[in-house]
């Protein structure tokens, strides 16, 4: 019992000098300006794995740890025992209800980065190594000897060309061919136009199971050569022969004789010269000429088209039946026919209608202004 008393008194002054040292760093940063504020880069200590931030040595307070301020953990976190006895936790601690206690959590979680990792695989290579290989070579073995064959070469020979000779100049003339006029030609369709689509369909092929398969083994054949022992070698031996010569005589070589030699003689050639000849025409005129008119012909271009279906259906037509309709008695109608009414109708007949004169009187007058006026008209 006095030990557990001793301990939890240790343990007791171990957290009261925690929570001191804690508020006097959070006054010491109060204080600071911020440009005295470290611009240290994070890494795998802030990323939330269990390590610490930027004081306390790397490692924030209440997250684990081992030391005097590593891993004490204040307000609802247990006391770690890496001070102490290196792993016992006492739980909550009541440090009374007139300590005034700032509790603050800070939980920092990094994003992790995928990092590359090469990955080193075995992979066999296969290495050549030349080794000898005996080749069988039968003894005593053929041998292949080249004989030249005389081929014939062919030899250009002049050709004696007679002197002058005829040259023959094709001179091309234009010759008109009467073509007619480009026409329309009718293409007939039929309609509808009939299109035809060829449909894929699924083909079963039976197949055998199971499916027979042959394969080809490749047996050696040994084939007996029989070659002659031993081999008979014919070896050619040149031996001198003596060819036996007469002695030289006299050979007759006969003396230069005259030849005669074909000089040319230059003989006059009347050549032809071109000179400009006047025909006389009458009067020129005007020649038809037939020129090929374009004319646009229709092509029909198979395009798609509706094509319509004629579906029967029923339609009722109204057909007449006799259908007695029953009178009782026959009523006298009154009809009005027309009646003929004379008419006046008027014929018509020449009717006399004076007709005005003038009469000439003594004194002169003009027929300007009032040559016919009220009072130059005479009697009736």
């Amino acid at each position: 019992m006095q030990s557990t008393m001793r301990s939890l008194v240790f343990a007791t002054i171990l957290v009261l000098s925690a929570v001191a040292l804690v508020q006097a760093e959070k006054e010491k940063k109060e204080v600071e300006p911020s440009e005295n504020k470290k611009q240290t880069k994070r890494g795998l200590l802030t990323l939330g794995y269990g390590y610490g931030g930027e004081f306390d040595n790397g490692y924030l307070v209440g997250q684990g740890g081992h030391g005097l301020d590593g891993g004490l953990g204040l307000g609802e976190a247990a006391i770690s025992a890496g001070a102490i006895h290196g792993g016992l936790g006492y739980g909550h601690i009541d440090l009374g209800h007139t300590t005034n206690v700032e509790r603050t959590v800070t939980w920092l979680k990094g994003i992790p980065i995928p990092v590359p990792v090469e990955k080193h695989i075995p992979v066999p290579v296969t290495k050549h190594v030349p080794y000898p290989v005996k080749v069988f070579v039968p003894q005593p073995y053929p041998v292949e000897k080249h004989v030249p064959v005389p081929v014939k070469v062919p030899v250009k020979v002049p050709v004696p060309v007679p002197q002058p000779y005829p040259v023959e100049k094709h001179i091309h003339v234009p010759v008109k061919v009467p073509v007619d006029r480009p026409y329309p030609v009718k293409v007939y369709v039929p309609q509808p136009y009939p299109v035809e689509k060829h449909v894929p369909y699924p083909v079963k092929v039976p197949v055998p199971q199971p499916y027979p398969v042959e394969k080809h083994v490749h047996v050696p054949v040994h084939v007996p050569v029989h070659v002659p022992q031993p081999y008979p070698v014919i070896k050619h031996v040149p031996v001198e022969v003596k060819v036996p010569v007469d002695r030289p005589y006299p050979v007759h070589v006969p003396q230069p004789y005259p030849v005669p030699v074909e000089k040319p003689v230059p003989v006059p050639v009347e050549k032809p010269v071109p000179y400009p000849v006047k025909v006389h025409v009458d009067r020129p005129y005007p020649v038809p000429v037939e020129k090929p008119v374009p004319v646009a012909v229709k092509v029909p271009v198979p395009a798609p088209y509706p094509v319509y279906k004629q579906i029967p259906y029923p339609v009722e037509k109204p057909v007449p039946v006799p259908y007695k309709v029953l009178v009782d008695r026959p009523v006298p109608v009154a009809v009005d026919r027309p009646v003929a009414v004379p008419v006046e109708k008027h014929v018509p007949y020449p009717v006399k209608v004076p007709v005005p004169y003038p009469v000439h009187e003594h004194h002169h007058e003009s027929y300007g202004h009032g040559s016919y006026g009220h009072e130059s008209y005479g009697h009736y």
